[in-house]
């Protein structure tokens, strides 16, 4: 069985779900059989090394002024390494610019190609017509399209980019260690934070607008009104932090408003198994931005705790509305604040919400089953 050339300009030890999405994936596959091409990064070396497949680092994408395009040695490294390592297929991470890159050497060296596509894949191309058109015609000469949600597939539809037979999905998972916490380090952490008897909801990943942090401090009035005894948490850190501190200012929120910017991936259990409930009102923006799937709803789950997302992108099968958690409208402060409330009052609800959403990530969203989803796609 011939290799396959993974080619991606996001690969750990960068930070991203790409990154990470693909990390994991590669895990899965036999390990003589997948070959990555990745960027260079700081301290690429130390994560290379501890992998059991064979990654490439090279500089893909030129800063110098005068090389256009600056996806030129990012081809020239991918026709190389496509003839050194005998490589009977690529899988594509970025539609662009790796998907122009496949394609060209599909006209070239006659080798299919596999596109991964996330939701801002798709929406970013559609703000400019050449990229609109090159997309359509990338996908279009793919092999197969992988989308990362069912959401991400329909869109793909609806602009008639690929023919459905040639999609397949496979999910995100998450790689949050879900084991139990020793009671006593929860208790330390409550006492630190002057947590104590207190109702804890909580959002975590990056602070962008399309993610709804906003909307949670807007709605939270009226949640301390139900229950007084609430404590929003919100773990991340990005463009928007000024913004939400700024607003919970505004509102006198700032002893219920607790901001966790500088937090390790191995401190998060202890957030997750401390809350009462997850949140994310997660909203599509103007300019396209959209929540492909949202892999802290499933690390949420799997420590049993009950969900709000927004009824927006892949969200909504990240979460299954009265089963996994709430579906709200994400724009609409007095639903959210409904649901939150709900489940905030409920705890036998609340309780059995989350160990449905638990089992079900258990049972769907593991990476050996979604890998195994990958393996079949390469070999057909």
């Amino acid at each position: 069985m011939p290799k396959t050339l993974l080619i991606t300009i996001d690969f750990p030890p960068m930070f991203g779900g790409v990154a990470n999405y693909w990390a994991n994936l590669c895990k899965i596959l036999p390990n003589d059989k997948i070959v990555v091409l990745a960027s260079e990064c700081d301290d690429s070396l130390d994560f290379d090394v501890k992998q059991n497949y064979l990654i490439y680092r090279k500089v893909l994408i030129s800063k110098q002024k005068w090389l256009w395009p600056k996806w030129l040695p990012f081809l020239f490294w991918s026709f190389k390494l496509a003839h050194a390592e005998g490589v009977g297929k690529i899988i594509v991470a970025h539609i662009l610019p790796g998907g122009t890159i496949a394609y060209i050497l599909k006209l070239l060296l006659g080798i299919p190609y596999i596109v991964s596509v996330h939701g801002l894949d798709i929406a970013l191309p559609q703000r400019n017509k050449r990229k609109l058109w090159l997309m359509k015609k990338i996908l279009r000469r793919a092999d197969a399209v992988i989308a990362n949600s069912d959401y991400t597939k329909n869109e793909l539809l609806k602009l008639g980019c690929a023919d459905e037979l040639k999609i397949e999905i496979v999910y995100p998972c998450s790689n949050i260690n879900s084991a139990p916490i020793d009671v006593e380090k929860i208790q330390e952490f409550l006492r630190q934070h002057k947590l104590e008897n207190k109702k804890i909801i909580l959002t975590t990943g990056r602070l962008i607008e399309r993610k709804g942090h906003d909307k949670v401090i807007e709605a939270l009035p009226q949640i301390i009104a139900a229950a007084p005894d609430v404590v929003y948490l919100i773990v991340g850190n990005g463009e928007n932090l000024d913004n939400l501190r700024a607003r919970a200012l505004e509102k006198n929120l700032q002893d219920r408003v607790l901001f966790f910017t500088d937090i390790m991936d191995s401190e998060m259990p202890i957030f997750y198994q401390a809350a009462d409930v997850f949140i994310m009102p997660c909203r599509c923006l103007d300019n396209g931005d959209i929540e492909g799937f949202g892999i802290v709803f499933l690390e949420a789950s799997l420590f049993g705790k009950p969900a709000i997302a927004g009824r927006s992108g892949g969200a909504v099968e990240a979460i299954e509305h009265n089963v996994s958690g709430l579906l709200v409208d994400p724009l609409n402060v007095d639903e959210i604040a409904r649901a939150a409330i709900a489940l905030l009052g409920d705890e036998k609800r609340a309780r059995e919400l989350g160990e449905a959403g638990k089992q079900r990530v258990l049972r769907k969203f593991n990476w050996q089953e979604q890998g195994r989803k990958l393996e079949r796609i390469i070999n057909n």
